[in-house]
């Protein structure tokens, strides 16, 4: 009995030095590409597609335990287009855009460890904020507010020393019902750079 409880207040007490971690990366743009063809095909067809950005996001981390960390995550992905009806008639029109930007906590477990690399999932819940040029076609509205959640599947993360780079499979989803959807499986793949320092106890030096 004593042997399991040495155990269980191993596995549960948080690390010697708990550590912070920040991490930018970018995302792929296959669900937003899926929709530029809906979009310029059906949609809007007069519509020429000028940009999408991919999905730029930044997130701190706190390690509470060697398995476990929380924190939170902001994302950004915008797209830009003309409408070639418009340019016939100017030029110089000014075009047309909308963009995600979403806040997220989020939670991360590692179920691998070893000196170089780290294999972890992870989930995160929050809000999106859909704005740009467009009203809204249910709300009409500029701006519209969705509750944003996701997962990362598999998360693989190389590095020592506290610099990483890692590679994720997930997908952030942003909608309030079937009706009202912004974005679905946005974001399957990613990359990403990270550091992460340590927490000296308190009076090291």
């Amino acid at each position: 009995m004593s042997h399991l409880l040495s155990i269980l207040l191993v596995a549960l007490a948080p690390i010697v030095f708990p550590a912070s971690e920040v991490k930018v990366g970018w995302g792929d743009m296959i669900y937003e590409s899926a929709m530029q063809y809906e979009f310029t095909h059906i949609g809007k067809p007069n519509s020429q597609i000028d940009y999408l950005t991919g999905h730029f996001f930044a997130e701190y981390e706190y390690h509470w335990l060697p398995w476990l960390a929380s924190g939170m995550q902001v994302d950004f992905f915008q797209m830009g287009w003309h409408d070639r009806r418009e340019l016939q008639n100017d030029p110089q029109a000014a075009g047309h855009s909308y963009y995600n930007l979403s806040f997220l906590s989020t939670v991360r477990f590692t179920w691998f460890h070893s000196e170089w690399v780290n294999l972890y999932s992870a989930a995160f819940v929050g809000l999106t904020i859909n704005g740009g040029t467009e009203e809204d076609a249910v709300s009409h509205r500029k701006t519209v507010l969705y509750p944003a959640f996701g997962l990362t599947m598999v998360g693989c993360q190389i590095g020592k020393n506290g610099l990483y780079g890692a590679v994720e499979w997930g997908g952030l989803t942003a909608m309030k019902d079937i009706t009202a959807i912004d974005m679905i499986s946005a974001r399957i793949l990613s990359v990403s750079i990270a550091y992460q320092f340590r927490h000296k106890k308190k009076g090291e030096r």
